[in-house]
């Protein structure tokens, strides 16, 4: 992993914040960007538990490694912003991305890199949301029809999942994990 492909990771992670106009007029929005950094915290803290030996351990063979936790958890974040959110500045670097997303071994800077840029690039997409489109229902998703707010939604859900497979590794390394935050 090149320090370059990082730096072409963060380039295009970068978004736009919410006004404070536009956190009045939204509330839910504003309270769900909230939740959104405290989720960020969150795995970031349980990731900074992990010694760099177990980056790669996995419970069992059929298992992901807590490295594949965060890479999975990454690349759902870009996937369901990026096709379902409609967001996808124009600097992006997908071959970036997949690069990052299929390597076998990151160490931690890189993965913490990774999850970085990944929320910053979910965070932009719900920012970039308008209200009235929170409800309109997005094309093609695989479990059908669902409007682009359960999108929103399945972005915590689906990072709250696999952070609590890691959390759950730490039990199995017999270490302690952080301490809850859920709000």
């Amino acid at each position: 992993m090149t320090k370059i492909t990082l730096s072409l990771l963060l380039l295009f992670s970068l978004g736009h914040s919410l006004s404070a106009q536009e956190s009045v007029d939204f509330p839910a929005q504003a309270e769900w960007l909230e939740k959104w950094e405290n989720s960020r915290a969150y795995t970031l803290e349980a990731l900074a538990i992990v010694p760099d030996s177990s980056l790669a351990f996995r419970p069992t063979e059929g298992q992901m490694s807590v490295q594949e936790q965060i890479q999975h958890i990454s690349g759902n974040m870009f996937g369901l912003s990026r096709r379902f959110l409609d967001y996808e500045p124009s600097d992006f670097n997908e071959k970036a991305l997949s690069e990052l997303l299929k390597a076998e071994t990151l160490d931690r800077e890189a993965l913490i890199s990774l999850l970085n840029s990944a929320y910053d690039y979910g965070a932009a997409a719900v920012s970039n949301l308008p209200a009235e489109r929170w409800e309109e229902e997005v094309p093609n998703f695989f479990a059908g029809p669902k409007s682009r707010r359960v999108i929103v939604y399945l972005l915590q859900d689906h990072a709250t999942h696999h952070r609590a497979q890691v959390l759950i590794y730490l039990r199995l390394l017999e270490l302690d994990p952080p301490r809850y935050r859920g709000w």
